[in-house]
């Protein structure tokens, strides 16, 4: 498993309630900020994207050499105004 690591600020009060938590349980702070971020993300359940936009990926239509093309890409990136 790769990790990512994160910091957490959190109020005193709630940083002394994870240290009793954790020493009740016998587990680290770290597992426990851990179950709670899974709990969180868990009933989110995010957006599938695919499912989504998956009939419509493909249907537009135009040039297919439109970021190739130095024809096509005159002028790209410079403002409207000058």
């Amino acid at each position: 498993m790769s990790t990512v690591i994160k910091s957490v600020k959190v109020p005193k009060a709630l940083a002394a309630a994870l240290a009793r938590a954790a020493k009740a349980r016998g587990v680290s702070e770290s597992e426990l900020i851990r179950e709670g971020i899974e709990h969180v993300a868990g009933e989110d359940g995010g957006l599938d994207m695919a499912a989504l936009i998956g009939p419509d990926v493909g249907v537009a239509s135009g040039p297919k050499d439109l970021s190739s093309s130095r024809r096509r890409m005159a002028g790209y990136g410079r403002s409207r105004d000058r």
